[in-house]
């Protein structure tokens, strides 16, 4: 076979797709969706370099006559208004932190994937290689994930349930949905062999296995409608089954299908497939759930509803009508005006970076602009399709069949984008779908394409070449680009990976390499924690010499702030970034340095006030106070942190200490057992009320208290020294001693600690006199009460 650049071009984005499929990693350091956006962009790349240089050497450019071709790219120029005139950072809106599917970047990419597989794939040849070999990818792809959930089952600790190939496990159903309309559709429309047939009946039910196993009802759905209107147009064009004698008498207006090049396919094969989604919606919250639960494969798809969506594009677009608040700012948005009633709940601490849907994410980032090209796109493929598939369907079985079902799977695909947020991968597929529908069109009724053959005009193809030059270049810069960004991201990873196990040289020059390649907000709050970890390390140094130590904590500390400085500089409105920066003011302010503590709240404060319902910020600014000695003030803070989240155990717990700290006991044991009410299983809050019972000297609560905290947490050394203490106190020796034994068995420096509470105890006398209680940080123990010389036997 002989082959051209445009066959390569072919090859080239029929292996970028198997690559986006097929990729796996579990390294840390290679990110796994990073990993495979990369591949899908630098795939995409080559083939469209490898389509210029076709051109070129042919001199001629033929596109499909169809106005979505052009109806695609209004999508990605109201991205690019949106990013150069909404005031977001540029660098954000176009990459994001690994490409993100909301960024520019990736929306080009999905516009020029499904420009290439229009004009790439001509020929009915062309078509059969792309759909083969797709065919294959799905298959393996099937087989590989049905096996991960069986070597899951049987072996936990090699792979877990949820791993896949694709991204995410709701992913993996989206494209198991696919992979069965283009089955079914295949039964459908094309003449197979036995053999064939086979093949594609067994990726039908294996498709099947995976849609139970993941169990989305949007994907059931969407199923169920392809499904029935497959069955509906057989019913349509089947033969009628009346006799002659049926009609006696009757004028008919017609006996034959209108379109004769269909074959006339029995009903069952939709008719089952109806019938298989139509159980599993209706059981969807009973035997699905029961299916993917003894799988190991259920998982909770937590998304904003429409609700909250509306509410916070209302508020973006009320703000920044015209061009919204950005491509890649949802999360900033979510964060500004989210509902706080989701602090009632248990997302409350996530940061949702996309609304309900994809497009409608994409509606509230990219504002008006945005709304009007995604409804111009979305009108434009549904009169595209709608007009093909009634008047303009190829003659063709194997094209039609090409065209039926590229729109078909990318309306599946455009459906998924509008109702939820599938990842990169699928939203690829879909998108290359689009062209490949694009492409049959030429083949519709009077067979038209465009085309002008530069290369016989001198001055237009001068024109023509200059252009397509600059595209080639462009392209190779953006390969540069794209190639440079991710390395940046592996260098993050291998930084992030050598902090954890505490390798600071490794992690230095790791997080340098990520910030050589590419300067980014996440690359440089990294490496203010890595200068954090150094200071850590050199405070805690006996080996270094006093003058040493301090010069290389100077150092460490101003490399830490001028990262976490560079960091909020870069993203601006991305919160964490503040908060990295008040960490490491932080971190200093029990060294007294001057100015810390004032800096830290106002890093703190500039987080709040863009995330002004996250109550966790007030939280960590009490934290704050606490450690400079602002009392007052801390317990301003914590009250808003409570008042943000009622049941925030960690700030009750605090408040409650705080109370201990102003003599405030009473106020303080009423915060705790809030927090026990909120959190009755949390071993720190019985502990906490164990010990405030005993100083206001309910000394069965208190022993109830710290029973149950040692009964959820057996190794919990501090509660049975306490539940000691109260049973000694309470009279109870043998319990006391049974406790501290326990106490002692958990450690050698604990048995050193307690053998003379131990001892005493044994002699029959009582260790814990109310000056040894004060001591023992039991605050404003009862004095009314007598102390006992000697424990009741």
């Amino acid at each position: 076979m002989r082959l051209s650049f445009d066959k390569i071009a072919l090859i080239a984005l029929t292996v970028t797709m198997a690559l986006g499929f097929l990729v796996f990693t579990t390294s840390p350091t290679f990110s796994f969706l990073g990993t495979k956006v990369f591949l899908l962009m630098f795939g995409t790349l080559v083939a469209l370099a490898l389509y210029v240089i076709a051109r070129l050497i042919r001199g001629n450019i033929v596109v499909p006559p169809s106005f979505l071709l052009g109806a695609i790219w209004l999508v990605p120029l109201a991205y690019a208004l949106s990013m150069l005139f909404s005031g977001a950072n540029p660098s954000i809106a176009f990459f994001g932190t690994e490409f993100e599917s909301s960024t520019f970047g990736f929306i080009l990419m999905l516009a020029v994937v499904a420009t290439l597989f229009a004009l790439v794939l001509r020929r009915e040849k062309d078509y059969s290689f792309f759909f083969s070999w797709t065919a294959r990818i799905f298959g393996l792809l099937a087989v590989l994930q049905i096996l991960f959930v069986a070597v899951a089952r049987l072996a936990p600790g090699v792979i877990a349930p949820l791993s896949n190939l694709i991204g995410s496990f709701s992913d993996m159903g989206m494209l198991a949905g696919l992979g069965v309309i283009g089955a079914l559709l295949a039964l459908r429309f094309l003449t197979l062999g036995r053999l064939n047939a086979l093949l594609v009946k067994i990726g039908l039910v294996l498709g099947f296995v995976l849609l139970a196993l993941v169990n989305a009802s949007l994907v059931w759905i969407l199923v169920f409608i392809v499904a029935l209107g497959l069955m509906i147009e057989v019913l349509m064009r089947r033969r009628s089954g009346s006799t002659d004698a049926d009609i006696e008498g009757v004028t008919m207006l017609s006996l034959e299908a209108e379109d004769s090049a269909y074959e006339h396919r029995p009903i069952g094969l939709p008719l089952i497939v109806l019938v298989i989604s139509l159980f599993f919606l209706i059981g969807w919250s009973t035997i699905g759930n029961a299916i993917s639960s003894a799988a190991g494969t259920s998982f909770i798809d937590v998304r904003p509803s429409w609700k909250a969506t509306f509410n916070v594009g209302s508020h973006t677009l009320a703000s920044s009508p015209l061009f919204g608040s950005g491509p890649g700012t949802f999360g900033e948005q979510w964060l500004l005006h989210r509902d706080r009633a989701l602090n009632d709940t248990i997302f409350w601490s996530v940061d949702f970076v996309s609304g309900i849907g994809f497009v409608p994410t994409s509606m509230v980032t990219t504002g008006i602009l945005g709304i009007l090209a995604w409804l111009a796109f979305l009108g434009a493929f549904i009169f595209a399709g709608v007009r093909t598939l009634l008047l303009r369907l190829p003659e063709e079985r194997s094209v039609r069949f090409v065209s039926v079902l590229s729109f078909i799977g990318s309306a599946y695909v455009l459906a998924l984008a509008v109702f939820s947020t599938p990842g990169p991968v699928v939203l690829v597929a879909g998108f290359a779908l689009l062209g490949v529908f694009i492409s049959s069109m030429r083949y519709g009724k009077g067979r038209v394409e465009l085309g002008i053959i530069f290369s016989r005009n001198p001055r237009v193809g001068f024109v023509i070449v200059f252009l397509l030059t600059i595209l080639l270049l462009a392209t190779v810069f953006a390969a540069y680009a794209v190639t440079v960004r991710y390395l940046s991201s592996i260098a993050y990873g291998q930084a992030g990976a050598a902090l954890s196990r505490g390798d600071l040289p490794a992690a230095d020059a790791a997080i340098n390499r990520s910030l050589s390649f590419a300067k980014t907000d996440h690359a440089y709050r990294l490496a203010a924690a890595i200068g954090v970890a150094h200071m850590n390390d050199i405070a805690s140094s006996d080996t270094l010499a006093p003058p040493d130590a301090q010069t290389q904590f100077q150092v460490a500390l101003s490399a830490s702030l001028q990262a976490a400085d560079a960091a909020t500089k870069l993203a601006p409105h991305n919160y964490q970034n503040w908060l990295a920066l008040g960490g490491v003011y932080q971190s200093v302010v029990p060294l007294k340095i001057e100015g810390a503590s004032e800096q830290a709240d106002a890093a703190y404060r500039a987080a709040a006030d863009l995330a002004p319902s996250n109550p966790a910020i007030p939280f960590t600014l009490a934290q704050l106070d606490i450690v400079a000695g602002d009392y007052p003030t801390a317990e301003t803070h914590l009250l808003e942190s409570i008042t943000l989240k009622r049941d925030y155990t960690q700030a009750i717990l605090l408040y409650s200490q705080l109370q201990v700290q102003l003599g405030k006991a009473d106020e303080a044991l009423q915060a705790v057992e809030a927090a026990i009410y909120f959190a009755p299983n949390d071993p720190a809050a019985l502990f906490q009320a164990g010990v405030l019972r005993l100083s206001t000297g309910d000394k069965a609560g208190s022993i109830q208290a710290l029973g149950r905290a040692v009964e959820l947490n057996a190794r919990y050394a501090n509660a049975r020294f306490f539940l000691a203490v109260a049973q000694a106190v309470s009279g109870n020796n043998e319990a006391a001693i049974a406790e501290l034994e326990a106490v002692a068995a958990l450690s050698e420096e604990n048995a050193a600690a307690v053998a003379e509470d131990l001892a005493a105890l044994k002699e029959g006398k009582n260790p814990y006199p109310l000056a040894r209680l004060r001591t023992l940080g039991v605050p404003y123990p009862p004095v009314s009460e007598p102390e006992p010389d000697a424990v009741a036997e």
